[in-house]
């Protein structure tokens, strides 16, 4: 058949090419264009502005915009500069001739006369040249002249910042560039920052804006989460007539580079570029339980306003300059002329949206619209007047915790009748308990439903539902992208969720203060109330009351008059504590009182205690007021005498670690080390002086003071309804537990002392490290004193029996790292010298790694056998408690079929380790074995890797080995090689057995780039029978390949990329060893994804690949390929060979709607596709093009499997292939 290159693709292509263009012009989407009348006429305005950065100064248009929001601001109004403010690059030169400089300021000098609050934020321009030197440079000129140390926010380069505004509205401030930053660059990245990782940026802010989930929420950041402009891959108009490569005028390049930037977000400003998508997609899951959110961002020169339901977007960034966008998808506005846009905010909740457009020095309104409509409230008119003082309640309904005995043999019986039994609790009226309480906001945590409260004396309480939320849990748990009410509600995780919790005991946490205090420990003092829906819960009504609920004192300075948490100068969370602790040596943690605190968790089986779980009393020394003394408080019991029983569980303990952290409350915990897997990383981080002797004094004082008469009245503290025979069994299993206590913690110590963390302050610290006989080595830190060693931090003695590694960190400020002695049997020590100029006196360098910046004056005369790696490196040069050595394994699982391999099953397993030095592993190995059924063959692959083997490239072995009986398809050479249907499959079978063994260097960016070069070797042995045809002449060939791969891959969303571009470019050299023959490879590849529906839900995937072979011609399985792996879908694997290879194909992707199942959503992508190519020979051609066209589906269960099927008829028949794949 004789075909060219179909007209239609060409059509489509430029189609694409084409919608996604971008103009100046204003453009409204009429049909969510609304405005009603407001019922109130008291609102808040927030007046958006952006990207300022001009060197020219304010002309009539930014006159007249600033005197427009003048004439209409008020003192409760914000004015919000979102980013862009200067060209840092010219402000901060001082060979310049500060023209940027002048023109910002005549800016802000104009800006500061507005009567509203005025926040100024970072985008990427003013972290540019200089980075977070430059920006503190911006931040004090915005400070100095609009006389507010607080008006430039977040300040010291820091990710986010959050202001309360009312009851009803909150404003979050992020720098969006700080994630996507290069953190290399700069020593003193993060220096002032509370938050100092990625992963502690997302987690933090998810919080917060969980807490203010029933507010109106305004996240301000430079770069918009939603965008139809040229970031967003919307190309401008003007890439077609006057096409460009950033600045530079190219022809024909410059509209191929746009179209490349619209698909693939190459810039790492453009929102589709892996990290900035990274960042963007976890603030939209963060975003996920808000019902009112605005973003308001600048970034690009153009205004828009997207409603993506919940969330708003507003994109104000053509104060100064014009841009170009398109309305997209779930546009309502867009336009590229300059003005700029105010969100008007109501207080009966609802939201307006305004933009405004100057021309010639007039400003005009050309857009008023509804954002939100007015929120529903509760008619608290209609609740009935309470009168009763008890009420008899339970957790669970009767119903939900009856099961049969078959029931609970499997699954458990856990607490699971307590939570169904109604207890007698007192009624209570919120505005009547502690002198009258009233509703702040909601509470922040993941599965518990609860209210923060506070009194007259502004001291604060914690209401929490003894009923947890499974829903909301399985939101926090990544399952966000779909709607989890809707998907979740009555399925089998949920209800699995809801009996999970009944492991708990759902009165222990009203045993634990009359325990805590017979120890002097500081504790809170939970009551049981049955909370009915009333006057002062509000609109909270819709969410709570009518049920039970503990509440519990809120640890903080506000209690600083009573002595449950002491008489306190402050309460600190466990992040402040840190810092307090590095800023000066008097800052001092009370390690005897935290290990007493730590024993009782373990006496009381809490195994949930995360650093978030406890906070610290802060009280200056009687003895010396320069001294102050941080006391543990625990808080959150609600994970007390767990019993996670069963068969499920025991199994799940038996085969898999993890589960092994969920125990059954018993005389004993058999399990120690996951058991106290959420706590040892705060330990490690705490502890840094104490020995077992310490442990072992606080077994006996706890011993001593917790006696059967406390415990007896402890537990009488629970209703009288839950005093059955199984409260009198957890009693006797508690005193047990008590007796055993010092095998229990002499089992932890030693699992806790086989890796430590030791730490220095911020200021100048000596470290002498003593290498001794016998395994045992010695470390001192004291501080610097006027060059000599001073106050004593600590002194350790570790053996290597029992201590396997140690990381030192010296912090910030100049320090000695001074090792010694030379000793045997060595303990693996980690010095990371951190900030400032620090020097290492190395004696004996043997088990000794050192890490440490390269830009910073350091002293190190000799390594005498030590690792040294001094590198501007942010990941490993700073501290981060959540750090630390760890191992992973990964099975893999796969079972697909084709007709020329039948089935063809695949086992595979992958183990990482993690150590200090990681990209993303320190160490990794695995392999992967394959069957195939129709030839009785296998193949093996076996590969391993280390991390940051050569500076920030990873060193990767992979080797590869088939059975002799291993066959590849051998139709002849050439576009027009025979091929007879009728004929066996086994016609064109060669059997042939592969050998191959290569490293390779690997280089992963940040930013969505992968970089291969490699070495190998490869044996290719065949039977004698193999046909002339192939023009191979012996039975085995030896090969030397070099290869240079290079790979870009950017898409919107892994699952289903509705945007997203993959390149691959893989080139070689191939030398055969045995007959002195050799060719050059190049094969290009690159595929498009392109929703073609507003709603994205249809999408066009398209693909286009070459394969090039110059020099000598290759053999049968090294040539240019086309087939069913290859572009080719109907036709036979390798089906055609020769030295050149050309492919395309389109897919048309349905993205369904997810399938509702007892068990998690099921979610079909079916597909229809059409593949075109053709293969040619040297000094041969052929206009034939070989085409394919056909459908499958893809069929997925997130985190269980996911399954293929595809049928495609070509030429030479149909090919029928599916697959399944078992994910971890």
């Amino acid at each position: 058949m004789n075909n060219k290159l179909p007209l239609n693709i060409v059509i489509t292509l430029s189609l694409i090419f084409f919608t996604s263009c971008a103009v100046k012009s204003l453009q409204i989407d009429q049909d969510r264009h609304q405005l009603t009348e407001n019922t109130t006429s008291e609102y808040r305005s927030f007046y958006l502005l952006g990207n300022l950065n001009s060197s020219d100064a304010p002309d009539a248009n930014f006159k007249a915009i600033i005197q427009h929001i003048k004439s209409r601001s008020k003192k409760e109004d914000f004015t919000l500069i979102l980013g862009d403010n200067v060209d840092s690059e010219n402000f901060n030169r001082k060979d310049k001739d500060e023209k940027d400089k002048k023109a910002f300021k005549m800016k802000l000098e104009m800006i500061k006369e507005l009567h509203s609050n005025i926040y100024v934020l970072a985008g990427n321009e003013d972290w540019n040249d200089e980075g977070l030197k430059g920006l503190k440079n911006i931040e004090e000129m915005v400070e100095d002249v609009l006389d507010n140390d607080e008006a430039f926010q977040p300040e010291n380069g820091c990710p986010m910042e959050e202001i309360e505004i009312s009851d009803t509205m909150h404003l979050f401030i992020v720098d969006s560039q700080w994630y996507i930053e290069d953190w290399n660059k700069n020593p003193d990245f993060n220096d002032k920052c509370e938050i100092n990782t990625r992963e502690k940026f997302i987690t933090v802010l998810a919080d917060e804006m969980r807490k203010q989930r029933h507010k109106t929420v305004i996240v301000a950041m430079h770069h918009p989460l939603y965008s139809n402009g040229v970031y967003g891959g919307q190309m401008g108009v003007e890439n077609i007539y006057q096409p460009s490569i950033e600045n530079f005028y190219v022809p024909i390049l410059g509209s191929a580079w746009s179209f490349i930037r619209a698909q693939g977000g190459v810039s790492r400003q453009d929102r589709y570029n892996p990290l900035m998508n990274e960042l963007m997609e976890e603030i939209k899951a963060a975003s996920t339980d808000l019902e009112r959110v605005f973003f308001v961002s600048a970034h690009e020169k153009t205004l828009q306003f997207i409603d993506h339901d919940h969330i708003k977007q507003i994109v104000s960034g053509t104060s100064v300059e014009e841009g170009y966008a398109s309305l997209g998808k779930k546009g309502v506005l867009s336009s590229g002329e300059r003005g700029y846009a105010e969100l008007r905010i109501y207080k009966d909740k609802s939201s307006k949206v305004f933009f405004y457009q100057v021309a010639n020095g007039t400003v005009e309104e050309i857009y008023a619209g509804d954002a939100f409509a007015k929120a529903r409230t509760y008619n608290t008119d209609s609740l009935p007047t309470i009168t009763e003082k008890f009420k008899k309640a339970s957790v669970y309904t009767k119903e939900e915790t009856t099961k049969d005995k078959e029931y609970e043999q499997f699954y458990g019986k856990h607490y699971r009748n307590l939570y169904g039994i109604d207890v007698k609790a007192p009624v209570v009226m919120l505005d009547t308990l502690y002198g009258g309480l009233k509703v702040e906001r909601a509470g922040g945590g993941n599965q518990t439903q609860g209210l923060r409260l506070v009194d007259s004396l502004d001291r604060e309480f914690n209401m929490r539902a003894l009923e947890k939320d499974a829903i909301q849990f399985l939101k926090s748990a990544g399952f966000g992208a779909v709607d989890v009410d809707k998907y979740f509600g009555g399925t089998f995780p949920q209800e699995l969720i809801r009996d999970f919790y009944t492991a708990a005991h759902p009165y222990g946490a009203f045993a634990v203060p009359r325990l805590a205090g017979a120890i002097d420990l500081k504790h809170t003092h939970p009551k049981l109330f049955y909370v009915p829906k009333q006057e002062t819960l509000g609109d909270f009504n819709a969410t709570h009351g009518d049920r039970l609920y503990m509440i519990v004192e809120k640890p903080d300075d506000s209690f600083n008059s009573t002595h449950m948490f002491g008489n306190n100068q402050d309460v600190e969370s466990t992040q402040d504590l840190f810092d307090k602790i590095r800023e000066d040596e008097k800052n001092r943690v009370d390690e005897r009182m935290f290990i007493r605190a730590r024993i009782f968790d373990m006496l009381l089986g809490d195994w949930d205690r995360h650093e978030d779980q406890w906070r610290w009393a802060e009280i200056v020394d009687p003895k010396d007021d320069e001294k102050v003394d941080f006391i543990a408080i625990p808080r959150d019991r609600d994970q007390v005498f767990a019993r996670f029983d069963g068969d499920l569980l025991d199994f799940m303990r038996k085969w898999m670690k993890g589960a092994r952290q969920f125990g059954v409350y018993g005389p004993n915990i058999k399990h120690i080390e996951q058991f106290s897997q959420s706590a040892i990383k705060l330990d490690r981080a705490i502890l840094q002086s104490s020995d077992l002797e310490l442990w072992k004094e606080e077994v006996a004082y706890i011993q001593k003071h917790i006696t059967p008469d406390v415990v007896s009245k402890a537990f009488n503290e629970m209703p009288d309804e839950v005093k059955d025979d199984l409260w009198q069994q957890t009693q006797e299993d508690f005193l047990a537990r008590k007796e055993n206590l010092p095998d229990i913690v002499d089992r932890y110590y030693h699992h806790f002392l086989k890796f430590q963390t030791l730490k220095g302050t911020d200021k100048d610290d000596y470290f002498t490290i003593t290498r001794l006989p016998n395994g045992i080595t010695t470390i001192e830190a004291h501080r610097i004193k006027d060059g000599e060693k001073g106050t004593l931090l600590f002194s350790r003695t570790f053996v290597q029996k029992l201590t396997k590694e140690i990381w030192i960190y010296g912090l910030d400020d100049d320090d000695v790292f001074e090792v010694k002695g030379e000793g045997d049997d060595l303990i693996k020590i980690v010095i990371s010298g951190g900030k400032g100029d620090d020097v290492y006196k190395i004696e004996n360098g043997a088990a000794i790694s050192l890490f440490d910046y390269k830009s910073e004056d350091n002293g190190l005369d000799r390594k005498n056998g030590a690792k040294v790696v001094f590198r501007d490196d942010y990941e490993i040069n700073h501290y981060d408690t959540e750090k630390v050595p760890s191992t992973s394994s990964q099975p893999h699982l796969e079972l697909p079929y084709n007709p020329d391999h039948g089935f063809a099953p695949s086992i595979g397993f992958t183990k990482s380790k993690l150590g200090y030095e990681r990209n993303p592993y320190s160490s990794m190995y695995g392999f992967k074995a394959q069957y195939f059924s129709l030839t009785q063959a296998a193949k093996f692959d076996v590969f391993s890797g280390l991390g940051n083997a050569l500076g920030h490239w990873n060193l990767e072995f992979k080797g590869l080995i088939t059975t002799n009986n291993y066959t590849e398809n051998f139709f002849g050479y050439g576009n027009d090689s025979e091929f007879d249907r009728d004929t066996n499959y086994d016609a064109n079978r060669i059997q042939l057995q592969r050998q191959e063994a290569g490293f390779h260097l690997i280089k992963i960016g940040h930013y969505g780039s992968t970089f291969d070069l490699g070495i190998g070797h490869q044996a290719v042995e065949t039977d004698g029978n193999i046909p002339a045809a192939t023009r191979i002449t012996q039975l085995r060939d030896d090969y030397l390949n070099l290869h240079v791969n290079y790979q870009y891959k950017s898409t919107d969303n892994d699952r289903f990329p509705t945007r997203g571009m993959l390149f691959t470019a893989k080139t070689g050299f191939t030398d055969d060893l045995s007959n002195r023959r050799y060719f050059f490879h190049i094969d290009p590849d690159v595929t498009f994804w392109n929703a073609m529906n507003d709603n994205r839900t249809i999408v066009l995937k398209t693909n286009l690949a070459a394969q090039t072979r110059i020099g000598d011609d290759p053999y049968f399985y090294q040539a240019a390929v086309l087939g069913a792996d290859n572009g080719l879908r109907s036709f036979r694997t390798e089906r055609f060979a020769a030295n050149y290879a050309m492919n395309a194909s389109g897919d048309l992707i349905f993205d369904l709607k997810p399938m509702k199942t007892k068990l998690l959503p099921l979610r079909m992508t079916p597909y229809i596709g059409y593949d075109i190519g053709k293969v040619w020979l040297n000094n041969t051609s052929s206009a034939r093009f070989h085409n394919s066209y056909g459908a499958g589906f893809q069929l997925s269960m997130t985190g269980l499997f996911s399954s293929s099927f595809s049928y495609f008829h070509g030429d030479e028949g149909g090919r029928l292939q599916f697959g399944l794949t078992i994910s971890q």
